[in-house]
């Protein structure tokens, strides 16, 4: 067993080994390539088209938000974002702001309605002016 020693150095004196090799940094980004661009944008336009479809029936967040989203999207794409979500968000801001004017107009013309008949229906008038004098 003393054959495998160096010289010099005994069996009960073993030498410890040596310590692990660090890690390689990691390597450099190759001459010329581009930095990771940020998806604010895209983001930001996906989300609000989201919202846009999401609160629709309530016109005035529904049109806000589409239109806040419809824009983004649209500057995203000028600046390469990513195209998939500002794609996603001109399309869904663009369908928020249709459903919430299609909500809005078909509200007014519900209350107009109810509005109308309120004032050509003389039972309603009858039933109105008996609640009126019983206060």
């Amino acid at each position: 067993m003393s054959e495998n020693l160096p010289e010099g150095q005994s069996a009960s004196n073993p030498v410890p080994p040596p310590p692990p090799a660090a890690p390689a940094a990691p390597a450099e980004p190759a001459y010329g390539a581009a930095p990771a661009q940020s998806k604010g944008l895209a983001i930001a336009a996906l989300v609000l088209g989201i919202v846009s479809l999401v609160f629709c029936w309530i016109p005035a967040i529904g049109i806000i938000a589409g239109v806040v989203g419809l824009i983004l999207g649209i500057i995203a794409l000028r600046k390469r974002q990513s195209k998939g979500m500002s794609l996603t968000g001109i399309i869904t801001g663009a369908l928020g702001i249709v459903a919430s004017i299609i909500i809005l107009i078909v509200s007014i013309m519900i209350i107009g309605a109810a509005m109308n008949q309120l004032q050509n229906d003389p039972s309603l008038q009858d039933q109105l002016q008996q609640l009126e004098d019983a206060q």
